[in-house]
């Protein structure tokens, strides 16, 4: 459907794109994520014809809408963007900001089209009201309604879910999972948070710096990321140095400082042998918090190590724990003294190893 080659972009000294190659299939909802600054929103630009690339060509159903030096007229794309503000005109009411690009139609049908989208997104009872009338959720369901009244081939979406709160970010997400598929539609969508990426994305499509890191449906990037940045992303957020002692068949035994553990070796993203530094990396909600006189389960490995603070989040406590110098948080139902000694228990398949 919508295929971008070599995609190069510069400002001035400075390469924001980096020789992009990526292909994104009919009716699959494709995500790119990462920090500010790595590329993704020229991406999009560069797909709506707000820019053009200095190299590489997008191509649309095989046919080519951007090359260097020549871009087809966005208006001439099938394509259509709703952008970080919605961009809805305040004089104007929900129906006539929907069917706004429908003028060239007959009345009836035009009616007929706005009424179907409206019922489709669910903002059929504010067809009268003006945009500063409705919520934030729902002004981005106009502005959707919007983008797909032309029945564009590619829906782009710029983070429409970072001007929002904290509680109707997550119940948007939810929304928006269902719409795309109730849709079908080819979406490339751009956002800086994994987790709102992870929740809807066929594709997600992890950027650093102007290139793609990893690529690959949700489940699969984030039970093995492929640097310790990108699962730094998917939620591990401890980073202990370690040191590889032997390799034991199918396993990796691991020395961090004075402890020794014992992990796949599947579980190392790279190739490492014996006296390697590596880095071990656990994510907090595949990790338990004992007292140090506890057993742990069968086949769990334990790091033992020290407590340095509990912060209530609401539900659960995130406990940071000390283990050789360097800061483990993870999850407990109640909170734990500081300076008391624990264990952090966890499965040997929830670790990540990555050479140093």
């Amino acid at each position: 459907m919508l295929t971008l080659e070599r995609l190069t972009r510069r400002f001035g000294t400075s390469t924001v794109l980096d020789g992009i190659d990526l292909e994104i299939a009919e009716g699959a909802v494709t995500c790119l994520v990462g920090p500010s600054g790595c590329g993704k929103s020229t991406i999009l630009r560069l797909v709506a014809g707000l820019d053009r690339p200095d190299d590489g060509r997008i191509l649309l159903r095989g046919e080519p809408i951007s090359a260097p030096g020549w871009a087809l007229a966005p208006e001439r794309r099938r394509l259509n963007m709703v952008f970080q503000d919605y961009a809805l005109w305040p004089h104007m009411t929900v129906r006539a900001i929907v069917g706004y690009g429908l003028a060239r139609l007959p009345a009836k049908a035009r009616a007929a089209r706005v009424d179907a989208l409206l019922a489709a997104m669910r903002i059929d009872a504010l067809a009268d009201r003006l945009p500063s009338q409705i919520s934030g959720g729902q002004q981005q369901r106009v502005a959707i309604a919007r983008a797909l009244a032309t029945d564009p081939d590619v829906l782009l979406l710029d983070e429409p879910l970072s001007n929002l709160d904290v509680q109707l970010r997550m119940t948007m997400r939810i929304e928006l999972a269902d719409l795309f598929r109730r849709l079908g539609r080819t979406v490339l969508y751009v956002t800086h948070d994994p987790l709102e990426a992870a929740s809807f994305a066929d594709l997600l499509v992890v950027m650093r710096a102007g290139a793609i890191e990893q690529a690959g449906a949700p489940q699969a990037l984030f039970a093995r990321p492929r640097s310790a940045w990108i699962a730094t992303l998917a939620g591990y957020e401890a980073r202990l140095p370690a040191r590889v002692a032997e390799i034991r068949g199918s396993d990796l035994a691991l020395d961090v400082g004075a402890q020794t553990i014992v992990v796949p070796h599947a579980a190392a993203a790279g190739a490492v042998a014996a006296g390697d530094d590596v880095t071990l990396m656990l994510h907090p909600a595949r990790t338990r918090l004992l007292p140090v006189d506890a057993p742990v389960a069968a086949g769990e490995a334990r790091l033992a190590g020290r407590v340095v603070h509990a912060l209530y989040e609401g539900r659960d406590w995130r406990v940071v724990v000390a283990v050789e110098g360097e800061s483990v948080s993870t999850n407990a139902p109640a909170p734990v003294p500081a300076d008391a000694s624990v264990v952090l228990a966890f499965t040997p398949d929830a670790a990540i190893v990555f050479p140093s």
